[in-house]
């Protein structure tokens, strides 16, 4: 159910003067917290590479927004509502205006309650901090630029997780070489899409660059970016300044590094964080060195707050575990934490059968950004990029707030990991799919001209 819209300018009105200005604040926490993640809990022993926040700030025409990165594995309701308000009382920011995307990285800090780890409530409000912080700097920092967009390709790095097996089910991780395997159950998502901000002297400011990969890749017990630092640092590298990278991670519930129908050791560790992220950040690279910038950049920023029925939880916990078990893959196990989080889904569920969740979109010049709060399967952010009337359209998950994965009804047929119920997975199926339409429609409502 639809309970709210938001318009903040027209798509169509005169851009008139442009500015953006990008900032970046460190949210690495000190060893000894909780890295988020896993069924166990996790303490970080050491910091393999800094966290951060990135935001860029973007004002045209009136109309002024923010787009936010941020170094953590989810950014709970909470910190978005904190974040937000603290944002625009601090530089007038509207809080409706500001984008506020995790990168998903599993060596994040503890922001969140999930599965086996607990948040740091002092560590939440740091970074909702933090990410004010980032949108005041670089509001205060903004200068007249120029804005380009493009897309490149990118399809050796990221894989579908989930298969169809000779037996008709579908696993998650079945197993690397399992010879059951017959095909993905879902495709990969190869854009790797790019806003880039220059000022009028050519010089570059910053970039927004978008994937579609989790950040599973680093491992281990160290705080780090995962492959995201390797990305933002190959950019920077290759354009010789420090300039702003905020990285939004794309419709990626059901794609990871592994290719489990390849031979070769597991695709972990640093070795791997660092090939994938410069990987990815050299394909960044060469869409910004064929970038075309233009100083007429309309915005425009548009949401709805949808009412997600929870999904049937069965007559028991102990039924709910049985029935949704896998015979073998990723999430075979475990089942006592599964009971756990059953029960606490139920009590979520006794409170209101529905969980609230906004789905914004952006117009930024000719590009746009579809947004939502779940761990969104690689299918679902497809659809959304053939219903929508902009080229490039970014599909950003996770962000302003986080509501569990959200699977493709096939997938919630087919079983696998994503679709047992958890604190982590919880919306009824065919609420993908309703995400998916609530964000063409606002596509659209951005503005109709052709691109």
């Amino acid at each position: 159910m639809i309970v709210a819209l938001f318009c903040f300018g027209a798509a169509a009105q005169n851009a008139g003067v442009f500015k953006a200005g990008f900032a970046r604040v460190d949210i690495t926490p000190a060893p000894g917290c909780q890295i988020p993640g896993g069924f166990s809990k996790n303490i970080a022993q050491g910091v393999h590479d800094p966290l951060y926040v990135e935001a860029a700030v973007l004002t045209s025409g009136g109309v002024e927004l923010a787009i936010v990165g941020v170094d953590a594995l989810f950014t709970p309701d909470d910190i978005v509502a904190e974040a937000r308000n603290l944002a625009e009382s601090a530089c007038g920011v509207p809080g409706a205006n500001i984008l506020i995307g995790a990168s998903h990285t599993h060596n994040g800090g503890p922001a969140t309650d999930c599965l086996g780890s607990d948040r740091d409530p002092a560590y939440c409000r740091n970074v909702a901090e933090a990410i004010a912080q980032a949108v005041a700097d670089a509001r205060a920092g903004a200068v007249d630029a120029r804005l380009g967009a493009g897309v490149g390709r990118e399809d050796s790095v990221s894989f579908n997780r989930r298969f169809k097996m000779k037996d008709g089910t579908e696993k998650t991780h079945p197993g690397r070489m399992n010879p059951d395997i017959v095909e993905p159950a879902g495709p990969m998502d190869p854009d790797v899409a790019v806003i880039a901000i220059e000022n009028m002297q050519g010089e570059l400011l910053g970039c927004i660059v978008n994937h579609a990969l989790h950040g599973t890749v680093i491992g281990g017990n160290k705080l780090s970016a995962d492959w995201i630092g390797y990305m933002r640092q190959t950019v920077r590298g290759g354009v010789g300044r420090d300039i702003g990278v905020v990285f939004l991670n794309g419709a990626c519930g059901d794609v990871t590094q592994v290719d489990n129908r390849n031979p070769r050791p597991p695709e972990f560790g640093e070795a791997w964080a660092r090939r994938i992220g410069m990987t990815l950040g050299a394909e960044a690279l060469k869409v910004i060195a064929r970038m075309e910038y233009a100083v007429d950049v309309p915005l425009a920023v548009t949401s709805e707050s949808l009412d997600l029925p929870i999904r049937d939880l069965a007559e028991s916990d102990e039924a709910l575990v049985a029935r949704e078990t896998p015979a073998s893959g990723l999430g075979a196990a475990q089942n006592e934490a599964y009971l756990r989080e059953a029960a606490l889904v139920r009590a979520r569920k006794t409170e209101s059968p529905t969980a609230r969740v906004e789905v914004q979109a952006m117009r930024i010049g000719s590009a746009a950004i579809a947004i939502n709060p779940t761990e969104y399967f690689c299918a679902l952010g497809l659809a959304i990029k053939e219903g929508s009337p902009w080229k490039p359209t970014l599909v950003a998950e996770l962000a302003n707030g986080y509501a569990g994965y959200s699977p493709t009804k096939e997938a919630f047929a087919g079983g696998g990991y994503e679709v047992r119920t958890a604190r982590s997975s919880f919306l009824a199926p065919g609420t993908g799919e309703e995400m998916a339409a609530a964000a063409v429609r606002l596509l659209k409502a951005l503005g109709n001209e052709k691109q």
